[in-house]
């Protein structure tokens, strides 16, 4: 049996101490949280779980799977490890804290090199912060919070009642955080109804977590700087090194139905086209969100054409999937364009080419060298009085030649040259690299 050494001890213990003025999620907590986690990763209870959820993938799979999707399948896999051992680090709400980047791509900081936390279905939305706390429907909690020097415009709480942060229980739109006059506010969280309050969410004693999925409309934007504290006295001692790791391993394995449901929710969709915007609560997003999904099959010479009516939407992106709804390399290559990356028709629509080849259309989306991707559409921010001039979220497609791209798109489409094409990179990769700036 391992030896819980004083170092490991301080570890989980851990404290909330924010380690940079420029990145509110460059915390001692964080830092702390993640280097347990690379120290488990190592484990054997941990390696054997991530090789038995693999086993568990490859037997739902059918024949259908292409095989470009499976080159890359193992390092997919290890993604989908660190997520959930990162989950049971923090995941005692006895002692929580607030841990960020809870789904993204692998980053360097505090000295460390820590792994991606995707995975098969996690169809992260990559202008995100997804936060993760530990809760529970017993306990009341309280999350303190301070905007950001330029914060994010879209950042909605959810007591959720799954690893998978899909079975939401209650929510609070940002719109209804009540903010003082000083940039902070308090979020209250129990069992007790809100009766009138402001700031409250109720718990039930299903919740596990609280989910923040904090937007960058702009990737300059930064997420608020969070912390929480649990009112009522702890009910057990933390958890031991040996106990997360078990934990762990029993999260590893008991994501993979919901997550493969997910999956084939994007997958099933008819090859080419898109599905019509919904409401997402319907399997288990956010109320206040609509989403499109769509499963591609391209050649190099072909390009989907897609062009995207806001409905009024506040905010909306389009993320592009491998196949198994994993997001690739889309901090240099550009596999996604929200409506601040985007250029408008003159009617205020918005067209986007997908292609493998880039086509010089500045709303391109690059499908990473992938033939047979996925993507999803998401609208945020729409009115709550649907206003009949602006219209429901909604797209039109056409599946076209590249040679006859020109014929099909609308006359005022914005073309970039190479260099312009590289500066736009540039300035995307200088962005994304703001997430992990100490």
């Amino acid at each position: 049996m391992h030896t819980v050494s004083e170092e490991e001890i301080k570890i989980v213990l851990g404290n909330s101490g924010f380690l940079s003025a420029r990145n509110p999620t460059a915390t001692a907590d964080q830092r702390d949280m993640e280097a347990l986690g690379l120290k488990l990763l190592k484990a054997p209870v941990i390696v054997q779980a991530r090789e038995a959820a693999a086993r568990r993938w490859k037997m739902m799979c059918t024949r259908e799977v292409p095989a470009e999707a499976w080159v890359s399948f193992e390092e997919k896999m290890d993604e989908w490890a660190f997520h959930y051992l990162m989950l049971a680090v923090n995941g005692d709400s006895n002692y929580p804290k607030v841990l960020d980047h809870g789904y993204g791509p692998p980053h360097e900081w505090f000295g460390m090199e820590v792994p991606g936390c995707r995975g098969p279905g996690t169809a992260e939305n990559v202008d995100n912060n997804y936060s993760f706390i530990p809760i529970d429907g017993r306990a009341r909690f309280e999350l303190q919070g301070k905007l950001s020097e330029n914060p994010v415009g879209e950042c909605p709480f959810h007591v959720v009642g799954n690893l998978s942060m899909g079975m939401n229980l209650a929510g609070l739109d940002w719109g209804d955080v009540v903010i003082g006059d000083d940039g902070t506010f308090i979020i209250t969280v129990g069992p007790e109804p809100a009766n009138g309050r402001t700031n409250h969410l109720q718990t039930m004693i299903n919740a596990r977590y609280l989910f923040v999925r904090a937007s960058r409309v702009d990737w300059r934007q930064n997420p608020h700087a969070l912390r929480i504290r649990r009112v009522d006295p702890p009910t057990a001692p933390p958890l031991t090194v040996e106990q997360i790791a078990a934990l762990g391993a029993k999260y590893i394995i008991d994501d993979i139905s919901e997550n493969f449901w997910f999956h084939r929710m994007v997958a099933c969709v008819d090859v080419n086209t898109v599905s019509p915007a919904e409401t997402t609560s319907f399997f288990g997003g956010m109320a206040i969100q609509k989403l499109a999904r769509s499963h591609l099959k391209l050649n190099d010479n072909e390009a989907f054409v897609m062009t995207l009516y806001p409905g009024g939407s506040g905010y909306w992106v389009t993320v592009l999937y491998d196949y198994w709804l994993m997001s690739g390399n889309f901090w240099s290559r550009q596999s996604s364009l929200n409506n601040a990356q985007s250029v408008a028709n003159a009617d205020g629509s918005y067209t986007y080419v997908f292609s493998l080849r880039d086509p010089g259309v500045h709303n391109w989306i690059d499908t990473l060298d992938t033939h047979e991707p996925l993507f999803m559409i998401r609208w945020n921010q729409l009115p709550r009085t649907p206003d009949p001039a602006a219209g429901e979220p909604r797209v039109k497609t056409q599946l076209v030649k590249l040679s006859r791209l020109k014929e099909v798109l609308p006359a005022e489409t914005r073309w970039v040259t190479p260099a312009e094409r590289e500066g736009q990179l540039a300035d995307r990769l200088k962005a994304f690299h703001l997430r992990h700036l100490v």
